[in-house]
């Protein structure tokens, strides 16, 4: 803090974070990151690459501690480092140099004084050092809204052994290569392979250099994967004895996202826009960025001439560039970056340049083998210019886009891979990426799976064989902790444009026991078909979003005044235990003891008012709308969405407050008003619209949208659903009671249970997809559903008489009821009870 306190005054810092904000945009997370937030993050950054970097110099035999007394600033740089091994490019002057710019050296000292308390000369420095790092400075949620989820190296070897059969003779990329766990042991495999066919030592590193490639647009992901591919190689690197060398990890945008091919390679020059007041280019000749080692070593050493002061036309020379127009428009390029540098603008656009042409540059030389991990992000949590950018390329260019109920579970992984497999992967060559569970048989990866990509008007079909390796399902591992949602691994071959396409479906390789344990069991298990069906998969409707539940729902409170203005009632905000920052620790003094008209007051059934077969008492709400009036008074120019005519007079002040509170707290992605937060897709004002339209005497059902499914029917016809309940309407008590009784029973839970979304601990999502089994309409006519109605009415019964005497038992202790408690003590009586056994035998046969 005390180093970046006057950050904004530091032009080099400027640019440099400027431009790492721009790569970390086409990362695809930041949008959950404010300006404050990204600059905190460059900052941990800048910490991680500094002990990284120093690390791999000291593992490579560099006296870390003695240049920390005599050259802190290269320990930052890196010329020593070059100098000494000639490795360019795994420390050197980028966009965290800048500590040594601003005042920061006394604590890059400190830091260097902290590593070399360890001996990392010995040679078994772990080349997962640098991913063991990122995960312990950067916390698992902002790795998340990154889609950052590393690989643990037992997987990324397993998958390395699976697909990269011949190493010395196949080439290999990694478009998402993260902290290099696939890189390091891609490396390893080829330097075992090597040794074992009897090359030469100095001849394996230049061989693998040319086999194995990364690729990752986050800044921070480069240093870690070059720093794990250092360290694999060592010994390779050692016996080479290059004078100078890169490593073919490099910084770009794999999905090539943010520019046209077009627009950066004509056909004799690449130009970059460096976007200032004098429209300055960058041109560098094709010929030459082809070159990639030519390349990569050149725009080094020039940045490092320039930082130097010495003329970096010398560069040309030492790397042998002496084709008159190579040399001529290299010659104006380098004056525009020293003039860069002398305005303040700094060297980093030799390593933003080199970069950013690479993957362009890679995908005119196709690979044999692409694998790794993609980004696990959902579009909605992608920046809008990009979000536009992926949709389009899901939707019309690979056909792979499915909509309606999916469209908010679409997440960025599938098209990851159709990307990859058409920009670098040769015809015939393989794949293998680590993927979310739900690509196996998710409804949102339906047409991935179909391995047929085509574009809009299918004018172009991209084909592959999912059917070249049985898919891997890791769900059932323990601890299934190293991902935040149980994974898989999609295997295919490329087909080319052919249109032979094998789809993914049938068996899956499923994996049981512990996780990274060399003993464990592979079963060859068929995947569920998630494309049954049932007719109430339309009929569900989610509730409504009342979100920030604080700023709505309240406790009745005793009003102080001694004459009570009529028909009002006092509140205060309803805290509550899932209640997440900023809304949790929220002052809401303002809203708090206030007065309002009971007209506006509802009751609320979410998860915690639904046990098996009953409801506890509902939550209240205060809402923009009143009793018995069923249109929602909206007014595009009114405070929050709403017109205030439409609310009585003590209303219009708190929502006037909450609206102010949302707008202050409400996260910078979300660009909703307070009432279009709160009426998201129509899911309140359908409500109120089947308030008004049904009949008297219509009932609904309500279930939970996660956990172990828990079904209940509504009798009140004015109560409201909030979002983590779906609704359905019911044409009777019978068709209601057969709806429960289905989908309380424990049959219904194991057969739902392979289709949900999964968590750390199990099965977490069930949303719609209970509705993808066979489950009928209810017909009064047909004797099996009204078996199992009359059985699901009994069983309601039993479950009130059971409520009751547990809530009985509870006030005798002095404890509350709680909705956990309900649950657990319902599911215990019926799974031990005739009525629950009744229910079972019935839909048993329902769903055989």
């Amino acid at each position: 803090q005390q180093v970046c306190r006057d950050y904004n005054s530091i032009s080099p810092y400027v640019e440099n974070t400027r431009l790492w904000h721009d790569l970390l945009r086409t990362a695809l997370g930041e949008i959950a990151h404010s300006g404050e937030q990204m600059d905190d993050l460059f900052v941990r950054h800048t910490y991680l690459s500094a002990i990284v970097g120093m690390v791999v110099q000291a593992s490579f035999g560099i006296d870390i501690y003695r240049l920390a007394e005599t050259q802190t600033d290269d320990l930052l740089y890196g010329a020593n480092f070059r100098n000494a091994t000639g490795l360019q490019g795994v420390v050197e002057s980028d966009f965290f140099a800048w500590p040594a710019e601003v005042g920061g050296l006394p604590l890059i000292r400190a830091l260097a004084h902290r590593v070399c308390r360890f001996d990392w000369r010995g040679g078994d420095t772990p080349s997962d050092i640098a991913a063991i790092l990122y995960e312990a400075v950067i916390p698992a949620d902002e790795r998340e809204t990154l889609g950052e989820y590393y690989t643990p190296a037992w997987l990324a070897r397993a998958m390395t052994q699976e697909l990269i059969a011949s190493p010395l003779d196949q080439t290999v990329l990694d478009p998402a290569c993260g902290s290099g766990t696939f890189i390091a042991e891609a490396a390893r495999h080829f330097i075992a392979a090597a040794r074992d066919a009897g090359i030469h030592p100095n001849e394996v590193f230049g061989r693998l250099r040319a086999s194995v490639t990364g690729i990752d647009v986050h800044p921070v992901a480069v240093h870690l994967a070059r720093s794990a591919y250092a360290l694999a190689a060592r010994t390779a690197i050692a016996d080479a004895g290059y004078t100078s060398v890169s490593l073919p990890i490099y910084l770009g945008d794999a999905l090539q996202l943010r520019f046209r091919t077009g627009d950066m390679f004509a056909e004799h020059a690449i130009t970059i826009q460096v976007e200032d007041e004098e429209n300055s280019e960058l041109v560098f000749p094709v010929s030459l960025v082809e070159r990639a080692d030519t390349f990569d070593a050149l725009m080094s050493d020039i940045a490092e001439y320039i930082e130097q002061g010495d003329d970096p036309l010398l560069a040309l020379d030492d790397h042998a560039v002496t084709d008159p127009a190579e040399r001529a428009t290299l010659h104006a390029t380098i004056a525009t970056m020293q003039r860069l540098r002398q305005e303040g603008r700094d060297h980093i656009w030799a390593y933003y340049t080199r970069n950013m042409v690479r993957p362009v540059a890679l995908s005119r030389g196709k690979v044999d083998v692409i694998i790794g991990n993609p980004p696990w992000l959902n579009y909605r949590n992608t920046a809008d210019a990009l979000r536009s950018a992926l949709e389009q390329q899901s939707r019309n260019l690979y056909g792979i886009w499915v909509g309606g109920n999916y469209a908010t579970q679409q997440d960025v992984a599938g098209l990851f891979f159709a990307r990859s497999v058409d920009l670098y992967l040769e015809t015939g060559g393989v794949i293998g990426m680590v993927l979310p569970h739900s690509a196996l048989q998710s409804g949102q990866y339906r047409k991935w799976r179909s391995g047929k990509w085509q574009s809009g008007r299918k004018t172009r079909t991209l084909s592959v064989d999912f059917g070249f390796k049985t898919a891997w399902d890791l769900e059932k591992l323990e601890p299934n902790s190293f991902f935040p949602v149980p994974a898989s691994v999609a295997f295919a071959r490329n087909l080319g444009l052919s249109g032979n396409a094998t789809p993914l479906d049938g068996d899956v390789e499923r994996w049981f026991g512990q996780a990274g344990a060399s003993n464990v069991l592979r079963v060859s298990e068929s995947t569920t078909d998630t494309n049954g069906g049932s007719p109430y998969e339309k009929l569900a409707r989610n509730g409504a979003t009342i979100f920030p539940r604080v700023l709505f729902f309240v406790n009745e409170t005793e009003n102080p005044a001694i004459i009570q203005a009529g028909n009002t009632v006092t509140v205060n905000p309803r805290r509550g235990t899932l209640d997440k920052n900023p809304w949790k620790n929220l002052d809401l003094d303002e809203i708090m003891g206030q007065t309002v008209e009971r007209n506006h007051l509802f009751n609320v059934h979410l998860g915690e008012t639904v046990a098996p077969y009953v409801t506890l008492e509902p939550l209240q709400a205060l809402l923009p709308l009143k009793q018995d009036e069923f249109d929602i008074p909206i007014s595009d120019k009114g405070i929050g969405g709403v017109r205030l005519g439409g609310l009585e007079r003590r209303m219009r002040g708190r929502w006037q407050a909450v609206s102010r509170l949302w707008e202050e707290y409400r996260a910078s992605s979300n660009g909703l008003n307070l009432l279009e937060q709160l009426n998201y897709m129509g899911k309140l004002s359908s409500q109120l619209d089947w308030q008004q339209e049904s009949e008297d005497a219509q009932l609904r059902v309500v279930y939970s949208k996660s956990g172990e499914p828990t079904a209940a029917i509504l009798h009140d016809k004015t109560d409201l659903v909030e979002n983590v309940l779906f609704w359905i309407s019911c044409k009777d008590i019978e068709e209601a009671n057969y709806l429960q009784a289905v989908i309380n029973s424990d049959i219904l839970r194991e057969a739902a249970q392979p289709l949900m979304t999964k968590g750390q601990f199990g099965a977490r999502d069930l949303h719609k997809h209970l509705w993808k089994l066979p489950i009928p309409e209810f017909d009064a006519d047909d004797e099996l559903h009204r078996e199992i109605a009359g059985a699901g009415k009994v069983a309601a019964a039993g479950a009130a008489v059971k409520l009751a005497q547990v809530r009985t038992n509870l006030e005798n202790e002095g404890k509350p009821l709680t909705v956990a408690v309900a649950r657990r003590e319902l599911r215990k009586w019926l799974r031990a009870s005739a009525e629950g056994r009744a229910v079972e035998r019935a839909v048993g046969r329902l769903l055989a």
